[in-house]
């Protein structure tokens, strides 16, 4: 029986190189807003764009030490399994297979939204998940809804306040064809990277408060793998 049936699902893809407080908050503030069942980690298995990757075993198992008593984010290794290049569609495809009945609400930054025709299929993807756009930076729906223009001239945009400028709202949504393709949602985010922290991991910086205690100590004990890949 599938666990996701008849539920929304957030999917949150990425290297996770490694899994840090910053991605542990997106997950949580977005599954709030939303009111989504679940967020399914995708971790990526071959990234097209990443260089330096820990193998991925070792990815997953930061991930499960930062997840300790937290039930409503999954880990997905269907990446694993499907190997090839890590492309979205692909991804995403696969993953509607597995889960037939879920509502699946894709989550990005708005810098991948900006960069989306870029990726693989990039702008067919609403027609497989729901896209949630997330402001980062200082980036409003003024500058989502720019960039939805051009990808896709038909589409409207409906604010959730009527009151308020665009550039002030906390939530829009972008309607094609009748059909809500698109939300922007502006939530609280930490400003942490996973470039910064291997960089500070490189440098034998304290990384607490960045990356569960538990991951910390994981990367001291597999000190010497890790350093083959964070240089």
């Amino acid at each position: 029986m599938d666990k996701f049936a008849n539920k929304k699902i957030g999917i949150m893809g990425g290297a996770f190189n490694p899994f840090h407080i910053g991605h542990l908050r997106h997950a949580i503030e977005i599954a709030e807003e939303l009111e989504l069942d679940a967020v399914d980690l995708l971790v990526s298995y071959n990234h097209p764009q990443k260089e330096g990757l820990l193998p991925f075993e070792l990815r997953v198992q930061c991930i499960e030490k930062s997840l300790q008593h937290i039930d409503f984010i999954h880990i997905n290794e269907i990446e694993k399994e499907i190997r090839g290049i890590s492309y979205t569609d692909v991804i995403l495809g696969e993953w509607k297979k597995s889960h037939p009945l879920a509502q699946p609400f894709f989550l990005m930054g708005i810098e991948d939204f900006k960069n989306l025709p870029t990726w693989h299929n990039g702008l067919e993807l609403y027609k497989t998940a729901h896209l949630i756009i997330v402001a980062r930076h200082g980036k409003t729906a003024q500058d989502f809804w720019q960039t939805a223009k051009t990808y896709w001239n038909d589409s409207i945009i409906i604010e959730e306040n009527a009151s308020q400028p665009l550039c002030r709202q906390k939530k829009a949504k972008l309607i094609l064809n009748n059909a809500e393709i698109c939300t922007f949602i502006n939530i609280p985010t930490l400003n942490i990277d996973a470039t910064t922290i291997r960089k500070l991991w490189a440098d034998k910086r304290n990384l607490k408060g960045l990356i569960h205690d538990s991951v910390i100590e994981f990367l001291r004990e597999n000190c010497e793998t890790v350093k083959l890949y964070w240089k």
